[in-house]
């Protein structure tokens, strides 16, 4: 029994050394680079507590995800394979792809099994792993965790009729219009599109991905959530209300715990676009007193 222990030691003190990294840099990868995150991990033999455990006692070992089963996930390191509940795993990345047609997403990877919801042509998507001809798909907060089968993903987003709207809606009757005109044309032509915290632009929004999805059609590179995006410090950060231009990112703390939580885009003349939870729908509204008294400050796209 010691020596068996003292080989297992043996083993998991190479394997905490050596990383095993299998993404492909310029396509959808089929292994994602990941770190386990607890003390109370154990690398199973197969997916389940009652198989052999291979090692212990192994948080930060840098593994690679190579596929999934149910709530465990697959792992490679230095050529050993092993499973391990997902829970302990974090992500050093996610891989961005677009959806190549209309696709539908299923809780596991299967087609009978139950379906999440159906995806359209060109919506964005976060890969985590790949299993069985199924890549496990998020959506941009991570909320949300399903399967689509390969043949549906693209690395390259498709041109959709949707896209063409956008930009017919959003170019202007002048080839000079800026690119804060570009953004705020654009925002304008979303107005009624809902509200969905698992957001599928350009179908639904939640208050960010209408910033980011704005503005990066305008040619802006903005960062996901509401605190990132208030965060910025590559957009210049303006503070008061009386110094507000129309395009400005306006950066809300709607429950006063310090910290920004809700995004919308400044149209000017005391006005703003936003994707309101309360609303449900995209929809212009007022910097009434109660906004400007919950406005810690606005990013300025430049």
């Amino acid at each position: 029994m010691k020596k068996r222990n003292a080989v297992q030691k043996w083993i998991c003190a190479i394997l905490a050394i050596v990383l095993l990294v299998a993404c492909a840099p310029a396509a959808l990868a089929t292994s994602y680079s990941a770190k386990i995150n607890s003390s109370a991990c154990k690398v199973y033999k197969s997916a389940s507590t009652s198989s052999k455990v291979l090692c212990s006692d192994v948080k930060d070992l840098r593994v690679s995800i190579t596929g999934y089963s149910g709530d465990w996930a697959r792992i490679s390191y230095k050529g050993y394979t092993g499973y391990v509940k997902c829970e302990y795993l974090t992500l050093s990345s996610r891989l961005p792809a677009y959806t190549a047609k209309s696709t539908p997403v299923y809780k596991r990877a299967s087609s009978s099994s139950s379906k999440l919801g159906t995806l359209g042509t060109g919506s964005t998507v976060y890969v985590v792993g790949m299993d069985d001809g199924y890549y496990r798909i998020q959506n941009r907060s991570g909320s949300v965790t399903g399967y689509v089968k390969s043949s549906c993903l693209t690395a390259t987003k498709p041109k959709t009729s949707s896209d063409s709207s956008s930009s017919d809606s959003s170019s202007g009757s002048s080839s000079s219009a800026t690119g804060v005109d570009r953004a705020i044309s654009v925002a304008k032509s979303l107005i009624g599109k809902p509200y969905a915290v698992s957001d599928n632009p350009p179908s639904s929004f939640n208050c960010s991905s209408f910033v980011e999805y704005c503005l990066e059609k305008a040619g802006y590179s903005v960062k996901g959530s509401a605190a990132s995006q208030a965060a910025d410090s590559s957009f210049a950060k303006i503070t008061g209300t009386s110094s507000l231009k129309k395009g400005d990112i306006l950066c809300f703390d709607t429950d006063e715990d310090g910290t920004c939580d809700h995004t919308a885009i400044y149209l000017g003349s005391g006005s703003f676009i936003e994707a309101s939870q309360n609303a449900g729908k995209v929809q212009t509204n007022s910097l009434s007193s109660w906004y400007k008294s919950h406005l810690l400050w606005a990013r300025r796209p430049a």
